[in-house]
């Protein structure tokens, strides 16, 4: 009797094991399993009100936000050509660096050198890293 036919089906069972898992790791790659990419953040950010001429917005729903990663873009609802982005260094907030639901974040910034009484102002939160919006909406100046 020979050993000889044993050596080739191991040989062979270790090929196809070795096949499909490099099958699965492609396949798992394709269909976005493994990423690098940060997903955006999502929040709701709803103006809440003033305190002296700064705005006051309140983290009401979503994903926790730091604020080193956020900025603000202001603007005039009927002349989209008048607008002010924000870096962080204009914001403060009540939780710190970091942005949790029912947290505030304080921005230093006087609407009335933007728009004029009855005038809406656009505002628009942005993910730094992911380039995506995060929250928008309009103030009633």
């Amino acid at each position: 009797m020979t050993d000889e036919a044993v050596s080739e089906v191991v040989g062979v069972m270790i090929m196809l094991v070795v096949t499909i898992l490099l099958v699965s790791i492609v396949g798992a790659s394709a269909s976005g399993l493994i990423s690098d990419d940060k997903t955006p953040a999502s929040a709701e950010l709803v103006f809440a009100g003033y305190s002296g001429n700064d705005l006051i917005f309140e983290h009401r729903a979503g994903d926790p936000l730091t604020l080193s990663s956020m900025k603000l873009v202001l603007g005039v609802r009927d002349n989209m050509t008048r607008n002010i982005p924000l870096n962080a260094s204009s914001f403060t907030s009540t939780g710190g660096s970091s942005v949790q639901i029912a947290d505030r974040i304080l921005i230093s910034f006087d609407t009335s050198t933007l728009a004029s009484p009855g005038e809406y102002v656009t505002y628009q939160f942005y993910d730094i890293e992911s380039q995506s919006l995060v929250s928008s909406g309009e103030i009633l100046v």
